[in-house]
């Protein structure tokens, strides 16, 4: 399969969930929204146009995405992998507003720069150990999600065609050993 090809069966097929994807369709998929980002991004800085280009794409490459970890002989669930980093993400992100309001960053965000701010966020987590409890919360729920997100859109899509031969019960069997209805 070809670019235009990959690009073509990602949109034809944007919420198909059902069969596989081979590995170049997958990959230019990939490539194909990230240069689209790329362009987007310089075309308008406030990142409009991206974050509906992202909304555009988010159907078609979660079909791309399941069913190219059902051609490589894995469950559409793993799909779903990073999903619990996402609770201590949130409560996490939380805690630490709490605490910096309880600061009153709220007030100093208004009447200092960015330089004197940032000073003054480290400050304050330098002191307070609660505020420290809940970045680390934030940075290890953050490293959860991009190490899941790695396995699952990375690593499990560079792996070769597995055929329902070579124990892929996610395919349908091929060949005239196809058993009869």
């Amino acid at each position: 399969m070809d670019f235009v090809g990959a690009i073509k069966a990602g949109f034809k097929n944007y919420a198909n969930f059902r069969g596989t994807a081979t590995r170049p369709e997958y990959w230019y998929w990939v490539l194909f929204t990230f240069l689209v980002s790329i362009v987007a991004n310089a075309l308008d800085r406030s990142g409009t146009i991206s974050g509906l280009f992202s909304l555009a794409t988010l159907l078609p490459g979660l079909g791309v995405t399941v069913r190219r970890l059902r051609d490589a002989g894995f469950s559409w669930t793993w799909i779903l992998l990073p999903v619990p980093g996402f609770i201590p993400f949130i409560y996490g992100f939380v805690l630490m507003f709490i605490q910096l309001f309880e600061a009153g960053f709220d007030e100093l965000a208004l009447t200092l720069t960015d330089e004197q701010l940032g000073q003054a966020f480290v400050t304050e987590v330098m002191s307070n150990p609660q505020l420290q409890d809940s970045l680390l919360i934030v940075l290890f729920s953050l490293l959860y999600l991009g190490l899941t997100s790695l396995v699952v859109n990375l690593i499990f899509p560079l792996q070769r065609r597995k055929s329902f031969e070579e124990g892929n019960k996610r395919v349908a069997p091929q060949g005239p050993e196809m058993p009869s209805l």
